[in-house]
């Protein structure tokens, strides 16, 4: 579009037929309208499979009762997001950068896509247990940096009250030196 001499640009938008997903860093994944359309009409949730042995994650149209169901929302541009974060970390799969994979169909309603093999399901790692999906202990691999505030009125350094409480515990208190 031209104005007073100045050409402005209005974008590069490009319509993808093909069935695409992009699997951004976040762990979101967009789906192009054709992805959508394999899912088949009126999908408005999905629910997420991983196939370990050939790293292939799967998405199936969900019903309203289906636990671990995602809500698939349209954008403006026709194609459509769902958050694929807590499926991706409970696999423990993690992509470096956002990738666009060729979506296929599995067959029974799923599509999908292949990973690439630098990505590699580590299992899945609770916080909480320190224990993978698979049982096994694990130690953690990175330290809980300590914290540390000054006092201002007393002038002493103090470290703040352990918050790893459970219930019944003695209530948390501040140590100051």
């Amino acid at each position: 579009m031209t104005s007073n001499g100045f050409d402005f640009f209005e974008g590069a938008r490009t319509e993808t037929k093909a069935p695409q997903i992009t699997v951004r860093r976040s762990g979101q994944m967009v789906l192009t309208s054709a992805a959508v359309a394999l899912l088949g009409d009126g999908v408005t949730h999905v629910q997420f499979g991983f196939d370990a042995k050939t790293g292939a994650v799967a998405l199936r149209a969900a019903t309203e009762e289906a636990k671990g169901r995602y809500r698939l929302r349209e954008q403006a541009n026709g194609s459509s997001l769902v958050d694929g974060r807590r499926f991706l970390g409970h696999h423990g799969l993690k992509l470096d950068k956002a990738q666009r994979f060729t979506a296929e169909a599995f067959g029974d309603g799923m599509v999908g896509f292949h990973l690439p093999e630098g990505v590699a399901a580590t299992g899945s790692e609770s916080e909480t247990t320190g224990k993978t999906t698979t049982g096994t202990d694990q130690t953690a691999k990175t330290k809980t940096p300590q914290r540390i505030w000054l006092d201002e009125p007393a002038g002493r350094r103090c470290q703040p009250p352990d918050l790893s409480w459970q219930v019944g515990a003695a209530s948390s208190s501040t140590s100051c030196r």
